[in-house]
């Protein structure tokens, strides 16, 4: 009996400790996930977040090390102690991110608008689908920072992030439509999150004129 016992307060320990561990990854990966997006934007925008008195690369080494050796007590505490820092991040960095979706998306509008004009007197003459991509593109870019600053209100900064990075993409898509040069600002994100999606496209459009 007393053996019966010990088995399955062994089984509830060894229950409870990969419970707890499987948090402690879940909570990782999620953290992950939000200095990855932090650290790309921050690449490609050249923006500068401000942590604290640490850095975004200081807190992600600090927490794979802990978590790599450290006990569950350190663990906790490292966690606990970077998803505040990163929080804070994300919100600060939410604000050049609306800025930057809406400079980005009103310069794209006032080339289509110019587009339009000039069309209109002649000037120039657009193909249907070209014009149908790019009124499509500013659509879903406005669309996107829109609902970006809807997930900032609410407090979903890593959402928030996310919407306004594809609100970016949407316009960089509209001015490669319009045959716009991509301010200097953007260029590494254009490269880095435009250039393959629009290689992308460029060949299914290819592959569906062989086809034909």
């Amino acid at each position: 009996m007393k053996l019966l016992t010990s088995v399955i307060l062994l089984s509830i320990s060894l229950g409870l400790v990969a419970k707890s561990t499987m948090s402690y990854r879940e909570r990782k990966k999620q953290l992950d996930g939000k200095i990855t997006l932090v650290l790309d934007i921050k690449e490609q925008l050249k923006l500068e977040p401000e942590v604290g008195k640490a850095s975004v690369e200081s807190i992600r080494d600090q927490v794979e090390e802990t978590y790599r050796v450290g006990k569950r007590a350190e663990i906790e505490k490292v966690l606990t102690l970077a998803e505040g820092e990163i929080l804070v991040t994300q919100r600060k960095l939410c604000i050049p991110m609306e800025e930057a979706a809406n400079g980005l998306y009103q310069k794209a509008m006032g080339l289509w608008i110019q587009m339009e004009t000039d069309e209109k007197s002649g000037t120039t003459r657009l193909e249907w689908d070209t014009k149908e991509k790019i009124q499509r593109y500013l659509v879903m870019a406005k669309s996107e920072k829109d609902h970006a600053k809807e997930y900032f209100l609410s407090g979903n900064y890593q959402l928030s992030l996310h919407t306004y990075k594809r609100s970016l993409v949407y316009s960089l898509l509209t001015l490669r439509s319009q045959k716009s040069e991509i301010p200097e600002t953007y260029q590494s994100a254009d490269a880095a999150w435009v250039q393959p999606i629009w290689m992308s496209l460029h060949k299914q459009k290819q592959n569906s004129i062989q086809e034909n």
